[in-house]
Order: structure tokens, then C-alpha cells, then sequence
């Protein structure tokens, strides 16, 4: 089958087609003012990886030009021999492109089809009748059609026999998260260069921080839940008031250690974990190169958690700390930069956005307004994970 498709850089719209109905070869419309060589290898990569014998072709034309649009239209359709065998796809591109194709349709008998995303279904254009179920598309066909690579996962994936005590050990945190900051900024300060070393000496908790009894349940809490043990003791045994934490602690692997030892790792974790529940796919601290992709020069950027849901990419931004107006720009930039129009932005964080007012100059309107989803942390402890995660979505839409 030859499949006629526009492209317009809208990443869902234009794999979820070809994805679905496994053309033979695909002849793509796209704006030639925009969209670059490299967009077109790109793609034709992300397509080759999912589809090694479809052939991928591309025509350029001015995308506010209907004359332009329709003329090319019509010199493909001349250069095919079999028209029973061609279909056109009006999912992507402008306006103006999905105009054209649906004329050419009627003109020459052709099939059109549209994908329903929200529906999951390819259905006829002309007469609605739904043809096939979708063929979903996975976070990594996207990384490729944009150009973006998978550098490296900034953290150390946790297993799944560490997610319950892991999940454990962040809620404690998001309560305590000053404690845990002035904690967390002595073992970074005090622990090794060599990732190879493995202990560590607390002094009496004073010499921590003001917050002595939380930073006490921290340490202790660590303890309990694996990620370190205390190997020896300092003179202090509690009795004094001070904590009772001096001594020498060992970490129980590397893992540990570099959770203990990045202040904001625990949420990205916590809702990385979350996420698998819900999602059809997530990834963890992924690191992308974007300079391939349009030549920004933004050179690397870090996604704490990226999901995929029917297709559609999801993109948490984690802040362990009150957010700012500038985080929601940049995860809302981030977001539309990969995904286009279709994909969401959250923000996650354990600071208590909607109680800081209710005036439109607040950041839970602002963050209404530019449709980018809060999961507050402390909501996982009283409703479902899908039930946080779709509340969040929703104010995207």
C-alpha cells in the first residue's frame, strides 16, 4: 500500500498513521520552508526502525500556497500506477494540506483516513466508519523522529524490590523536607569525591541543622530502610539530647549512596515509581541532546520523568522546593518541543501550590493557564496513582 501523509513536525500525528496501517511506502507533503533535511532524515529513521521495508519519501511545498499544495498532490497521484492501492492520511499537517488531500480523495476514488487519537481508532474520512484500532508508537520512535537521543539515565534505575521501601523512605522526606535538606547538604559536603567510598561520619545532630529530632527519624529511617547501616558509634549515646546519631555509617551500595547524597532525587523516584502503575511506559532522569534536532544551542537538557500513554508523551518536571513561574515555561517549552500539540507537561512537587491563593496571579492559575498539570506528593498518600495522574492531565486540557 502507498500511503500519502503531511508533515508538519506534530511527532504523534505523523508516526501514529504510518505506525498503524504499515504502508509499503510513504510520500510525505511537507512545508518547505520549515522543515529541514535532517527533520526528514530523522523521521525517515524513526520510520525505518519501526518499518525496515517501507520506502520514505518526501515532497516539498509552500504550506499557505493552495495551488502549490494541490499541484504537487496531483503530480504524485500521476506517478502512481495502481490507485486502488493508495490511501491519504489527513491527521498531520496545515489546514490547507488536509484541504487538499481530502479534494484529491474525491477526485481520483481515493481512500482518506484520519487518526482518531483520542479515540485510538483510524477511521474513513468520508464516512466515518472506523477501519482499524491504532498501532500505539513508544517513547523511543519519538526520540528518534525529533532528532533527540537517549544520551543516558542520569540516575541509577531503581529495581522493583526497592520501590516499596524507596516509596517509603520519599514520603517521609516530602514531610521533613527541611530536615532533610540541611541532612542531605552535610552528607554531599562530607562524603568522598571517590565513588568508591563508601562510609561516612555524622557528628552530634546540632552541628546538622536546627531540626534535631527530624533529622534523627532520617537517619534512623535510612537505616531501617536499607540504604545505610551504622558501623560504630561516637561517645554521644543520645543521652545528652543531641540526636544520638554520631558515629561512622556505611552506605549499602553506590545506589544508596547517590540517592543520599542529591537533595531532589527522591521525588523523581517517587513519582518515576508512580508513574510505571499508570503509564504505558516511563523513564527516569533522561538526559537528551537536542543539538542534532534544530540546532539550539541549547546543547543537553534533563527530563526528570518521561511517559507515554496511548501514544501521547508525558513530560514531569520534579521540584523539591516552592516552584517558580520559570519552571513551568520551561517544562511547558520542553514538552512542546518533543511531543507538539498533543503532548502534556506536569509539574510535580512537595510544596503546597494550592494553598498559596486562589488570585489569577498565584502559580495554580498561572499554571491552569498555560496548561500544565500540578501533582502535588502528598496526594499519592490518599487517592489512586491514576487518579493524581489524571487530575493532572485534565488541567492540561
Amino acid at each position: 500500500m502507498i500511503q500519502i501523509d503531511f508533515f508538519d513536525k506534530d511527532i504523534v500525528s505523523t508516526l501514529l498513521p504510518i505506525s498503524t496501517t504499515r504502508p509499503d511506502r510513504v510520500i510525505f507533503l511537507i512545508d518547505k520552508n520549515n522543515i529541514t533535511g535532517r527533520d526528514s532524515e530523522n523521521v525517515t529513521r524513526a520510520i525505518k526502525e519501526m518499518l525496515p521495508e517501507t520506502e520514505v519519501e518526501f515532497e516539498p511545498v509552500t504550506v499557505d500556497d493552495l495551488a502549490d499544495i494541490y499541484n504537487k498532490l496531483r503530480k504524485v497521484i500521476d506517478g502512481i500506477d495502481d490507485l486502488d492501492d493508495v490511501c491519504i492520511d489527513l491527521t498531520g499537517g496545515t489546514e490547507l494540506m488536509s484541504a487538499c488531500g481530502y479534494r484529491i480523495s474525491k477526485e481520483f476514488d481515493i481512500l482518506a483516513i484520519y487518526v482518531d487519537v483520542r479515540r485510538e481508532h483510524v477511521i474513513n474520512a468520508e464516512t466515518g466508519e472506523v477501519i482499524s484500532p491504532v498501532k500505539h508508537i513508544n517513547l523511543e520512535s519519538c526520540l528518534t523522529a525529533i532528532g533527540a537521543k537517549r544520551l543516558k539515565d542520569s540516575h541509577d534505575l531503581p529495581s522493583p524490590d526497592e520501590f516499596e521501601r524507596i516509596l517509603a523512605m520519599s514520603e517521609l522526606i516530602f514531610s521533613n523536607v527541611m530536615a532533610w535538606q540541611d541532612l542531605c547538604q552535610y552528607i554531599a559536603n562530607t562524603t568522598s569525591t571517590n565513588s568508591d567510598h563508601m562510609r561516612l561520619r555524622l557528628p552530634d545532630v546540632d552541628k546538622i541543622g536546627r531540626r534535631h529530632s527530624a533529622i534523627k527519624r532520617l537517619v534512623e529511617a535510612f537505616i531501617e530502610h536499607g540504604f545505610w547501616s551504622r558501623i560504630s558509634s561516637g561517645k554521644d549515646d543520645g543521652s545528652s539530647g543531641n540526636g544520638g546519631i554520631k558515629g561512622e555509617y556505611q552506605f549499602s551500595n553506590k545506589k544508596s549512596r547517590s540517592y543520599m547524597t542529591t537533595y531532589g532525587t527522591w521525588l523523581e523516584l517517587y513519582i518515576y515509581i508512580k508513574a510505571l502503575d499508570v503509564f504505558d511506559e516511563a523513564a527516569l532522569g533522561v538526559v537528551i541532546d537536542w543539538y542534532e534536532g534544530d540546532n539550539i544551542d541549547t546543547q543537553d537538557n534533563e527530563i526528570d520523568v518521561v511517559a507515554m500513554r496511548r501514544s501521547i508523551p508525558i513530560f514531569i518536571s520534579c521540584k523539591m522546593r516552592k516552584p517558580v513561574s520559570g519552571d513551568l515555561y520551561e517544562v511547558g517549552f520542553v514538552a512542546s518541543r518533543f511531543g507538539g500539540s498533543r503532548a502534556k507537561a506536569l509539574l510535580a512537587t512537595t510544596y503546597p501550590v494550592k494553598e498559596m491563593g486562589v488570585s489569577p496571579k498565584r502559580m495554580y492559575q498561572r499554571m491552569k493557564k498555560l496548561k500544565v498539570g500540578l501533582i502535588e506528593a502528598d496526594r499519592f498518600e490518599s487517592l489512586p496513582p491514576a487518579d493524581v495522574f489524571n487530575q493532572a492531565i485534565q488541567m492540561t486540557e
